[in-house]
């Protein structure tokens, strides 16, 4: 007994050295060998005694399995005899295991099979009492797997033994053994569970601060995983995005019935960047211009300016300070270059416009010394029913033109026609002429038309004769009134 006892210790500690395993496995075959206490129902008046024994099993599942128990009892009667006696066990029993994938399984047992009892033969007052007999078998345990292979086995069976006997001469109907036993388990074949495999990937694998990144993991033949740190227990398959504020080692851990695997990433965190320097002021535009770029001395000018990235502007000559954006007018008495000056964080900016101021023509009435007398003699004259200007009266035109020119003040373009047709009609036909006249001035020197006045008398005022087709001819004509050229001393 003690062998035994030392024996199975020394096994047990080499199997423990081992990679653990728990679990049944389906289509396994196990054989159990054990040991422990045989106590007998106190009718029968036989000693408890160690009891040894080995059961033959078969899983079909890693739930129900079938065992086959044989075991053995040698004992005494209690003061009758001293003779030892045999006690054979043996039954059948059906098991289901609880927890079948768990390093500690609990199991239940039910069956039935028989008990026979040898006696000496001198015994012969016994034997009608001690046979061979049935048994009801029920009991439960617990195995505990030190490999995937072996594990310990703590077993306790009650055996109820039929009795059809009488025992002190009274009627038992049954008998209660009991069988408390230790033993070990080992398992043959069947499929053994595939080992636990998984993989951990990270996208991307470094990342700035305050950045996430993802996780990716995967598993076969587990049945639970768990990520570290700080993130527990997940699926067997799985994403998530995770943002570590360090350099960070990832761990999947994943458990299944043969055993445990693990995967690792690592996820660099970089500081942020420095913000970039900020950009140099942008440096100030400006534009000025002048409208109209040239006048008469008196005459308004319209300057227009505008400006970007500028704080300030100063107008120059004799203005000082404006807005970076506007307008204004001003009567320059000498041609001028005027200059925009604008300043911003990014520098400063001139811009500059230029304005001609030419002297005004001398004033109306023109009054001319003798040295300066300066007289302009118009005539021109028509033919019939017409109100075009001939080519040979063209000098006599221009002459006015560059007159006006010289001097602009105003003057009256006079026209006059003979007295052939009635008088409304050659009213008409003079004031075409005296505005022909004019439109020639207008077109060619480019005379204001508000300086030049035109009026038609008709026939009202011949200068001729219209008796004679010559002073008719006379009469047909266009006269310039020069009211306001005087000579000096009149």
């Amino acid at each position: 007994m003690r062998n035994f006892i030392a024996c199975m210790l020394v096994m047990l500690f080499v199997v423990t050295a081992g990679t653990v395993y728990a679990g049944e496995r389906e289509g396994a075959f196990t054989v159990s060998p054990f040991m422990g206490g045989y106590t007998f129902d106190g009718v029968e008046r036989l000693e408890t005694r160690p009891v040894l024994g080995l059961r033959l099993g078969y899983d079909f599942t890693k739930n129900f399995a079938l065992e086959a128990t044989f075991n053995y009892v040698n004992t005494h009667f209690n003061s009758i005899v001293s003779d030892s006696v045999d006690v054979y066990n043996y039954r059948l029993e059906g098991i289901y295991n609880f927890m079948p994938e768990s390093k500690l399984v609990p199991y239940l047992a039910i069956g039935g099979g028989g008990q026979t009892i040898n006696l000496p033969t001198e015994n012969i007052s016994f034997r009608k009492i001690h046979n061979t007999q049935p048994t009801a078998n029920a009991g439960a345990g617990i195995k505990w797997f030190l490999t995937e292979d072996i594990a310990v086995r703590a077993d306790y069976h009650q055996n109820f033994v039929f009795n059809t006997n009488d025992v002190n001469n009274k009627r038992q109907d049954y008998l209660a053994n009991y069988e408390y036993t230790l033993g070990l388990q080992f398992l043959f074949g069947g499929r053994k569970p595939l080992p636990p495999t998984s993989s951990l990937s990270v996208m991307p694998g470094s990342i700035t601060k305050g950045q996430s990144t993802t996780l990716n993991w995967t598993s076969q033949n587990v049945t639970s995983c768990d990520m570290a740190p700080d993130v527990g227990s997940v699926q067997q398959q799985g994403s998530m995005s995770v943002s570590p504020i360090a350099d960070t080692v990832y761990t999947l851990t994943c458990s299944g019935a043969a055993g445990t695997t693990t995967s690792e990433v690592n996820v660099a965190v970089s500081a942020p960047p420095s913000p970039p320097p900020p950009p140099p002021p942008a440096m100030p535009t400006s534009s000025l211009s002048a409208v109209p770029a040239s006048v008469t001395q008196g005459d308004a000018v319209t300057l227009s300016w505008s400006s970007q990235n500028a704080d300030n502007c100063d107008l120059q000559p004799a203005i000082g300070q404006v807005k970076p954006q506007g307008s204004m007018s001003v009567k320059p008495s000498a041609s001028a270059l005027y200059t925009l000056t604008c300043n911003g964080p990014g520098g400063s900016t001139t811009s500059t416009a230029n304005v001609a101021v030419t002297a005004p023509p001398p004033s109306c009435p023109v009054v001319l010394t003798p040295e300066q007398e300066e007289t302009v003699n118009l005539l021109i004259e028509f033919d019939f029913n017409k109100a075009v200007i001939k080519p040979q009266f063209y000098p006599n035109v221009n002459a006015l033109g560059d007159f006006l020119k010289k001097y602009p003040c105003e003057v009256t373009v006079e026209g006059h026609t003979d007295n052939i047709g009635s008088a409304k009609y050659n009213m008409k036909l003079s004031q075409r002429r005296a505005d022909a006249v004019k439109q020639y001035l207008v077109d060619k020197f480019g005379i204001d038309p508000s300086m030049i006045k035109t009026v038609g008398y008709g026939e009202a005022r011949p200068v001729d004769t219209n008796k004679t087709p010559e002073g008719r001819y006379h009469n047909r004509r266009v006269q310039v009134h020069h009211g306001v050229v005087k000579k000096a001393g009149k």
